[in-house]
């Protein structure tokens, strides 16, 4: 889907929606229809190949081109340890049996080893696979990925655009840099982009930003709501974007639920989360669900972030280097409040570059490695042209429970107080989302940060309120349901 224009206004947008209660589903990808022959020399692992006929594709073929070209890599200076080895050098190309994605292999007899697997002969256009199940391949649906995007427009810098209530899925986008989502804003502004389901996806799953700065870029970009999406199995990002760098953004994340993303193994990339956002200047990312993301942060906010908050989040079983929650290389203050982290195999909340950032009334629990790992200088780039500093940030009223390394403040000397981890129990059933938690003997109250007039589940705090994201901690345990499986993540 192509939009040849924009709206003119908040009272004047063009909206692209399902129509009450249809199910409409947008594809990236193609069933693929071919004469299947056996591979002889694996004939008992049940390996089969067809030629991938050009007929498929239309400009774009993603079974030839590379996840990150070598024009990538000359933008990607920092990346370029990974140049030559895979997943980066492997094509694009998806493929699909039945709905279910089929794992890309390195080699051609690693096919034989194991069902659920193909490889792509680039050089002959060949697709060889081995089917779960060792299925017949012309006894299911096969489908290739055939397009980079799904919804797009092709001119940049359309406003006023509403995407609503579909099901995106099957794309074959890059890796980073360039961001080109399954739904790609191509450096838009005002888009409402919002109920939709996004899943399958090579790539970024929604791109918002600026997506390359060495492209041609409009005056005003951003701007736009994302919320109430579904965005899973998205192999860099779920949501990413890029801001214009030094003015307003004026993102809106909320209410979005992103389910394992980032599943290619390559965070060394440095572009892998769920919600990726650079240069956020007056954004707020809030209430997002954010669950088993596999090899990058829950929520990464990138390079000179201002004045931008990130709050009632709840992010569980994030697998990252750094932590479920990154704030990188950032001068001015951003509030990082009142979210809920469970069982990072990493940090709960990790920065490094930044100086003056305001992290309170956060719950984590269960890290594998520190609740807290701000560290510090990491590398000596400037920030908006000027040498940064680093530490000296704010670090109160916090819940901390059952994290395996000591937390770590890197920098000039960080205000940190009032954070409660002796005795703080707090566990996370997943299958009814019930927080229940307690401290073992009664809590010393805090006083309400000015700014903090509400709790996690949006109750008025008092003038002294108690550490953590709810305005009470009792030595009972103590129940919420955060989310019920048969209702719309997290709030009305």
């Amino acid at each position: 889907l192509r939009p040849a224009r924009g709206g003119s206004g908040p009272e004047a947008m063009i909206s692209y929606e399902a129509a009450p209660g249809a199910q409409v589903v947008l594809k990236g990808s193609r069933v693929f229809r071919e004469m299947w022959v056996r591979v002889e020399a694996d004939a008992g692992a049940s390996v089969w190949q067809a030629r991938l006929d050009p007929k498929y594709f239309d400009g774009y073929n993603p079974f030839d081109i590379d996840n990150v070209t070598a024009r990538q890599f000359e933008i990607m200076d920092f990346a370029a340890p990974l140049r030559g080895k895979p997943p980066c050098t492997l094509p694009r190309g998806l493929v699909f049996q039945d709905g279910r994605r089929l794992r890309q292999t390195v080699r051609r007899e690693d096919v034989a080893r194991s069902e659920g697997t193909y490889w792509v002969d680039r050089a002959n256009q060949v697709l060889y696979l081995c089917l779960f199940g060792r299925a017949r391949p012309d006894q299911a649906t096969i489908e290739i990925t055939t397009q980079e995007t799904v919804f797009a427009p092709e001119q940049m810098g359309l406003g006023f655009i509403r995407v609503k209530g579909f099901i995106v899925e099957q794309a074959a986008g890059p890796f980073p840099w360039e961001q080109v989502g399954a739904i790609s804003t191509t450096r838009g502004h005002h888009w409402i982009i919002e109920d939709n389901t996004v899943r399958q996806v090579n790539g970024v799953g929604i791109d918002i930003g600026v997506q390359l700065h060495q492209w041609p870029q409009p005056k005003q970009v951003g701007f736009h709501i994302v919320r109430r999406n579904r965005v899973s199995d998205c192999g860099i990002c779920g949501i990413a974007g890029m801001g214009p760098g030094g003015r307003e953004f004026g993102l809106l994340i909320e209410d979005n639920v992103l389910e394992r993303n980032a599943f290619h193994d390559v965070e060394t990339l440095y572009e892998l989360a769920a919600i990726k956002t650079h240069c956020n200047v007056r954004c707020l990312i809030r209430r997002n669900l954010i669950v088993d993301t596999i090899n990058g942060s829950g929520i990464w906010m990138d390079w000179d972030n201002r004045n931008s908050r990130c709050c009632q989040n709840v992010i569980v079983n994030t697998h990252s280097m750094f932590g479920g929650i990154f704030v990188e290389a950032s001068q001015t203050p951003n509030l990082v409040d009142q979210n809920i982290i469970f069982g990072t195999q990493g940090h709960g909340i990790y920065e490094h570059d930044c100086y003056r950032q305001v992290f309170v009334h956060n719950l984590i629990a269960g890290s594998a490695r520190s609740a807290f790992h701000l560290h510090g200088k990491i590398t000596d780039r400037k920030i908006a042209g000027r040498q940064p500093g680093y530490g000296r940030h704010v670090v109160r009223n916090n819940l901390l429970s059952e994290n395996h390394d000591p937390d770590f403040f890197g920098g000039d000397a960080s205000e940190v107080g009032d954070n409660l981890a002796e005795g703080i129990s707090a566990t996370l059933d997943r299958q009814t989302w019930r927080l229940t938690w307690s401290a073992a003997t009664p809590a010393t109250t805090v006083l309400r940060l000015p700014f903090m007039t509400h709790d996690f589940a949006g109750a008025s705090r008092a003038v002294r309120t108690a550490p953590g994201p709810f305005n009470e901690l009792p030595q009972k345990p103590t129940s919420t349901v955060l989310s019920q499986p048969s209702a719309e993540w997290p709030f009305e």
